[in-house]
Order: structure tokens, then C-alpha cells, then sequence
């Protein structure tokens, strides 16, 4: 197996929010109001914002305006609630004693933290903790006023011994829902605090992990119709692949003096009909539907990149909300299939043609990507499965087997700790042998390029 990348290698780092205590739904019912608890201790009241379990991506994403060598983790929260602000030397004082005050607590350490927390929590019955750091950023990423004013003590030991710290204090450069750094638990800040958190006993939403993990993904049944899908004013069109048996791998009609080790051996492939977008998703459309698109892209007609794996799957999860559809990436072997163009088929190395340049934008010299459908089309109808930008599919990474299959799904679990997704068509950077239809290529899930975009299917 080949990676055409030279990333460093990422462990798959699923993070949960799972606190170190019970959940604790029926203790907070009574103070539940309106999407927040009002926790009273003493004559002090606790406002915390309940936030329903969900999926989201942890680290330097590009909305934080981080371009290069990014650091994501993909991040399970299950339900939990967080304090709306940091405890102040009031809740301090109500529950460790010492002077009180309207201004937040500074100048404790974990150890000291996690003190208030378990006194806190024989007051009130009620488990609270301090959060994570996936709670902490997601909360974050949502309320503007949480990174730079204190650094906050977060739950979560390193492997030197230090627990983590998040969101900047007042005059530093950068304060982001992002920003970070570690202190030993002893270790006392003049510029660090804390805010509590608990967990409600909410489960994250079972799709994401199903999707994301285990690789169950909802379908369709295909009706062989082509269909044109509009959201908010943009329209793609679905061209319908009728499903069939093939021979799945470098056969000797695509080109097999250029294949690679990993394009072996050869197996037959049975696949039910399934639909194929026309063109791969492009900025215009990934822009109508997120609202935003990832930064040092074109726009219009260009082929979105500088988009995960995670990233792809979040924007077709909002998809799917608009449309009350259930498009999805499509499998390796869809993809193949479709690209040497399924039941019309012609035998080419390429996605449509034996000649790269009728069909391909590859090995250009300025490496960027051309608008859609600007090359000619394969047997099925379809544009740019060979160059313009590789596009990711659902499965991971894996050797092929002999063996015949039927609708295939790839490997089911991570293999080497890391979750490497495969890649098909090559892009403009490319060379030729990277675009022939059945070259394979493979990134981690969480890195993002230019030149990596996805297609959808139904």
C-alpha cells in the first residue's frame, strides 16, 4: 500500500466525554430551565448550558484560520452541561471558604481544582467535574467569551504527568478554542482557574460512531433514474451506475504494466445499483451548503479541497439534513466500478479514454485544480474520475483478498492505530499512473490538502 503524501502519521483519536463520575440526570432535573441548570449553592447560583451529545473535529481546523500542518482529532461528546462562566471567588468562597468576590478564581492548581469539584459535588449531590478537553473546546467553539481570560484547568493526564490547561489569559497573542498548554498538578498559576462541568447521561447521537467508526452507513435503493438535487440554489446532478459484477483490480485493459503492488490481485466484484454525483463536489456547492468555505479555495465551479475525511462526512450529514436525503460517500469498489464505467465499459486506463489528456487534468505544473467538467465525460456519463483532485471514498485502507465479493465495504476496524481512508482518481499534481482507474491511494482521515476532495453517492 502507497500514500501519495508525506504526512506524518496520526493515530485515530476518538474522544469521548466520559467523566470520571456518574451520570447525573435525575440530580439536575430540578434545575433544568430553559436549556441551562441553575444550580444553587448558598446563597451562589451555578448557570450551566446543557449541550446534547454530538460529533465534531478537535484541533487546528481551518475555521481558526490554521492553514498548514494541522492537528485534528475527530471527537464523540456524549451529553454534558458546562458553567457559563468561570468560578468565581464567590462559588469559591460559598464552597472552600476565603474571601469572596464577583471576579474569577485564579492562582489554583489541578490538584486544588479537583478539591473544589469533589466538595462542590457533596453539597449539591450532584457529580460535578471538571471538563474535558473535547467539552471544553466544543463549548468553545460555540461562546466567543471563553478563551482569554483565564487559563482553565481541564481533565485529561498526559503522558509526562501534566494535565492540560485551556483558552489563553488576557494580553497573550492567541486565544482560541483551540489554544492549549500543560502545567504539572501541583503547579500554582497566578493566571489559571477553572470551570465546572457534569455529565447529564445523554449517549452521543449512535449514527456518528455507526458512520465514522464502524462504517454503517444508511442507503438508498437506487431507481436508475438521473436525478438533478437543488440546495439553496445550487444545483448536481446524480447519474444512475446499474449495478453489475467486475473484475475489480489492474487487469491487463487498464494499463497493468503501470500498476502497483497494492492494485493485486485481481477479484470479482458484485455491486447493486447505486447512483454517482456527475462531478465532485464543488465550492459552490459545499459553500451552499455549510455556509462557509475552508479557506485559499477559488469558489464557483472548482472542486472543493483542503477537506478531511471527517470534514467530508460532516458536510454530508448537513446535506442529508437539508434534503431529507441519504447521500454518502461511495465505496471503493463503487468507485471503481463507475470509473471504468460499470456496465458500459470500454476497457480504458482512464475514466473514460486510454489517453489521460482527453479525460484528465494530471501532472500540470502550477498543481491547481480546474473548474468541473471541463474534460470529456466516461461511458457513464460521468467527469474528472481520472485527475483534477483525488476524492475520498468511505472505506479504509486495506489489502485486497482473492476472494469474490458483494458489495464490498473494506476493512471493518483500524489497523496500526492509524485510520487511513483511501483516495481514488489522482489529481492535477499527479502523475499519469496515479489517474488510471484502478490505482489506490490512501491518507489519514483527519488531514486535509488542496488537492483531496470527495463525490458523492446515493
Amino acid at each position: 500500500m502507497k500514500s501519495f503524501f508525506a504526512f506524518a502519521a496520526v493515530a485515530l483519536a476518538v474522544v469521548s466525554c466520559a467523566g470520571g463520575r456518574e451520570p447525573s440526570v435525575e440530580a439536575l432535573k430540578p434545575y433544568e430551565s430553559e436549556g441551562q441548570y441553575m444550580v444553587p449553592v448558598k446563597d451562589v447560583t451555578i448557570t450551566l448550558k446543557k449541550i446534547e451529545g454530538t460529533f465534531f473535529l478537535m484541533g487546528e481546523t481551518f475555521d481558526l484560520g490554521v492553514v498548514r500542518n494541522p492537528e485534528i482529532k475527530p471527537a464523540f461528546l456524549d451529553g454534558y452541561a458546562i458553567g457559563t462562566e468561570e468560578v468565581s471567588k464567590e462559588l469559591w468562597a460559598a464552597v472552600m471558604g476565603g474571601e469572596a468576590g464577583k471576579a474569577p478564581t485564579a492562582g489554583v492548581t489541578w490538584t486544588d481544582a479537583n478539591k473544589f469539584t469533589e466538595k462542590l459535588s457533596r453539597l449539591t449531590g450532584i457529580p460535578f467535574r471538571l471538563p474535558t478537553e473535547a467539552e471544553w473546546e466544543y463549548a468553545a467553539r460555540h461562546d466567543a467569551s471563553m478563551p482569554g481570560s483565564l487559563w482553565e484547568w481541564c481533565d485529561g493526564r498526559e503522558d509526562d504527568g501534566s494535565y492540560p490547561l485551556r483558552g489563553g489569559c488576557q494580553g497573550e497573542k492567541s486565544c482560541k478554542p483551540n489554544t492549549r498548554k500543560t502545567l504539572e498538578p501541583h503547579t500554582k498559576s497566578p493566571s489559571a482557574g477553572l470551570r465546572v462541568a457534569v455529565s447529564t447521561g445523554e449517549a452521543a447521537p449512535a449514527f456518528w460512531k455507526e458512520i465514522l467508526v464502524e462504517s454503517i452507513v444508511p442507503r438508498e435503493e437506487s431507481d436508475n433514474k438521473p436525478e438533478t438535487i437543488s440546495v439553496n440554489g445550487v444545483s448536481f446532478r446524480m447519474v444512475p451506475v446499474r449495478g453489475g459484477t467486475f473484475s475489480m483490480g489492474a487487469t491487463s485493459e487498464v494499463n497493468a504494466a503501470a500498476a502497483f503492488e497494492d492494485e493485486y490481485p485481481v477479484h470479482s466484484v458484485t455491486l447493486d445499483n447505486f447512483k454517482l454525483a456527475e462531478t465532485e463536489v464543488t465550492c459552490e456547492l459545499w459553500k451552499a451548503v455549510m455556509g462557509t468555505l475552508p479557506p485559499l479555495l477559488q469558489g464557483g465551479k472548482y472542486p472543493v479541497g483542503n477537506v478531511s475525511w471527517y470534514d467530508a462526512q460532516l458536510f454530508i450529514m448537513e446535506l442529508n439534513r437539508l434534503t431529507g436525503r441519504k447521500f454518502r460517500l461511495p465505496t471503493e469498489a463503487e468507485w471503481e466500478y463507475a470509473a471504468k464505467g460499470g456496465g458500459e465499459s470500454h476497457n480504458c486506463s482512464f475514466s473514460g479514454s486510454n489517453v489521460s489528456m482527453m479525460v484528465s487534468w494530471c501532472e500540470q505544473k502550477d498543481a491547481k485544480t480546474h473548474p468541473v467538467a471541463r474534460k470529456m465525460a466516461n461511458e457513464q456519463g460521468i467527469y474528472d474520475m481520472s485527475g483534477n483532485a483525488w476524492e475520498w471514498v468511505q472505506d479504509r485502507s486495506g489489502k485486497y483478498s482473492e476472494e469474490a465479493q458483494t458489495n464490498p465495504t473494506g476493512p471493518s476496524k483500524v489497523e496500526n492505530t492509524a485510520d487511513l481512508r483511501v483516495i481514488r482518481g489522482g489529481s492535477v499534481n499527479s502523475k499519469w499512473t496515479a489517474c488510471r482507474v484502478s490505482n489506490r491511494g490512501e491518507n489519514y482521515a483527519n488531514m486535509f490538502k488542496s488537492t483531496i476532495g470527495f463525490r458523492l453517492a446515493l
